[in-house]
């Protein structure tokens, strides 16, 4: 009779404690997750290189006849304008051939007058008056020749322009073809570093681009690429880009041979959508982020971009400010309950 009266009790017993455990069992599970951020970012690819600066225009003074230097008017750092004589040669050697040449000339012009007069009388046969002519024609020729080796003597300069480099003093005997002197004209110097083809691609002519030098290290320069090479280097596959130095905006003087460091940017990516890696989530090959709002997460397909320097680039689908989980997300769904329990931290790359 006990275990009769009993048995009543236990099943409510039971169903109670039933029904005290259902609302736990159905109760929806909150997921814990980190929270990060959807930024504005800058990704574009940014390349330092070196090159010293150059003069555009270069012209190597060579000497065209032989002799003795008898004076040598200018030296490294002197400015001097086109014509201004930088050296002079002795010529008195070629003077007296010039003087030999014109009394050969004078005899032969009189030879050639008779010739022809005789030639128009038909006296003498065509051939011999040809011969007289021929004969005036190298004479001319000679006197001209000695001409110009008498006015090699004198060196001028053929640009408006700075010596760089003077090769030679007074007194030295000289050869033809013996460089003398090399100027510049410093009014526009260029530097002209290589790069590969995965680079240039996104350069163009007229670009501007930032400079500096490690002499006036707290000081912007600016610089234009003036041209392309069209051919990489057989040997180094590089190709050279010409960069037009601003001396005009420049608040130091620039010399040739400073070491320019040059800051390209080949891939114009600024101000995109980006978010980190790990907040993205991959399903059926498309990309997902779980935006925070409210306390869940709803699900959103996203357009990715590259990923550079530990970050993503978003084309679509998201926007700058939104939070978004980024820990935990693999076990997430659209809809479910979240806790953020802080914000979403990484070392080692790029903030």
């Amino acid at each position: 009779m006990k275990l009769i009266k009993l048995y009543p009790l236990f099943a409510m017993a039971l169903l109670s404690s039933c029904s005290n455990d259902q609302p736990q069992q159905s109760g929806e599970r909150i997921i814990p997750v980190a929270m990060a951020e959807a930024e504005l970012r800058d990704l574009s690819v940014h390349r330092t290189v070196t090159a010293p600066v150059v003069a555009y225009l270069r012209v190597y003074v060579n000497a065209m006849t032989e002799g003795q230097l008898l004076d040598v008017l200018f030296e490294e750092g002197d400015f001097v304008k086109e014509g201004d004589l930088l050296a002079r040669i002795d010529t008195r050697r070629q003077e007296a051939q010039l003087r030999m040449a014109e009394a050969t000339l004078l005899e032969v012009q009189h030879h050639y007058e008779r010739t022809k007069k005789l030639y128009e009388e038909q006296v003498i046969p065509k051939t011999d008056y040809e011969i007289a002519e021929r004969q005036l024609a190298e004479a001319e020729a000679s006197v001209r020749i000695w001409r110009v080796e008498v006015e090699f003597g004198e060196i001028r300069a053929p640009i408006d322009a700075v010596v760089a480099a003077k090769l030679v003093e007074s007194g030295n005997t000289i050869s033809p073809n013996q460089r003398l002197f090399t100027i510049e004209d410093h009014s526009l110097l260029v530097t002209r570093p290589a790069l590969s083809e995965m680079d240039i691609v996104n350069l163009e002519k007229g670009q501007q681009l930032n400079l500096s030098f490690d002499v006036f290290p707290d000081q912007d320069f600016q610089g234009k690429i003036r041209r392309i090479y069209p051919a990489a280097d057989a040997i180094t596959r590089l190709f050279t880009v010409e960069v037009e130095v601003d001396q005009t905006q420049s608040p130091h003087k620039i010399r040739p041979g400073y070491l320019a460091r040059m800051h390209f940017t080949t891939d114009h990516r600024s101000n995109v959508v980006a978010v980190m890696p790990e907040s993205l989530v991959y399903r059926d090959s498309k990309a997902y982020v779980f935006i925070i709002e409210d306390g869940r997460v709803r699900q959103q397909e996203v357009e990715t971009g590259i990923r550079r320097d530990g970050w993503m680039e978003i084309r679509s689908g998201l926007e700058a400010g939104q939070q978004i989980a980024a820990g935990n997300i693999d076990v997430l769904t659209d809809g479910a309950k979240v806790d953020v329990r802080g914000n979403f931290r990484r070392y080692g790359f790029a903030e």
